[in-house]
This record gives structure tokens, C-alpha cells and sequence, in this order.
């Protein structure tokens, strides 16, 4: 079944309001999808008529980080934190390896 673009476009929304996206965060969103799709006439559905049935994208999010387990939470977001720290260690141990290697090569 062809989705209305507004649909994608409001589950688009949704997702970018997500700091993290894991397994829990896309189920949600699959079951709101399935919602929308399943309570709505998508031919001629519109964004606003979306936001009205459902809330807007930032209260739909509120609501489901207020359901959420605290710990659950806070696990995912040191898990995020840790992976950032690790992504700019390797970039900058890259440069720098590259760097080293740019003067010894220069210096010989």
C-alpha cells in the first residue's frame, strides 16, 4: 500500500525529535505508522489534519520518553555518549597518525 507523503513526512518528524533510535524507538514508530495508516483515509490526509489526530511530533515524543523506564533512558544515552567520545578518539588518532607519518616522509 502506497503511504501518503504527509504520513512519511509526520513520521519523519517524529524521528527526528529521537536523540537515540534503537529498537524500542523504532517499534514505537512502527506501531505509530501502522496507527496512522490503519485510523486514517490516506488519500487525502494532510499534515495538519495528522497533528490534530495525533499531536504534534514533539508532544508525541514527550509522551513517549514519559513512559519510558528512567534507567532504560539513561543507559541509552551513555551508550550514545561513549560511542561519540570513541568516534572523535579514532578520528583525531587517525590525524595524527597521518600527520606523523606526513613529517617523517617530508623529513626523509
Amino acid at each position: 500500500m502506497k503511504v501518503n507523503r504527509n504520513v512519511n513526512k509526520y513520521i519523519k518528524d517524529c524521528k527526528h525529535f529521537f536523540p537515540f533510535l534503537s529498537k524500542n524507538e523504532k517499534t514505537f514508530l512502527k506501531r505509530l505508522k501502522t496507527n496512522i495508516i490503519e485510523n486514517i483515509d490516506l488519500d487525502n490526509v494532510t499534515y495538519d489534519d495528522l497533528c490534530n489526530e495525533f499531536g504534534y511530533p514533539s508532544d508525541i515524543i514527550v509522551s513517549y520518553f514519559e513512559e519510558q523506564d528512567a534507567n532504560y533512558l539513561i543507559k541509552q544515552s551513555r551508550i550514545r555518549n561513549i560511542l561519540k567520545k570513541a568516534i572523535i578518539i579514532c578520528t583525531v588518532a587517525i590525524l595524527v597518525c597521518c600527520l606523523w607519518r606526513g613529517i617523517l616522509i617530508y623529513k626523509s
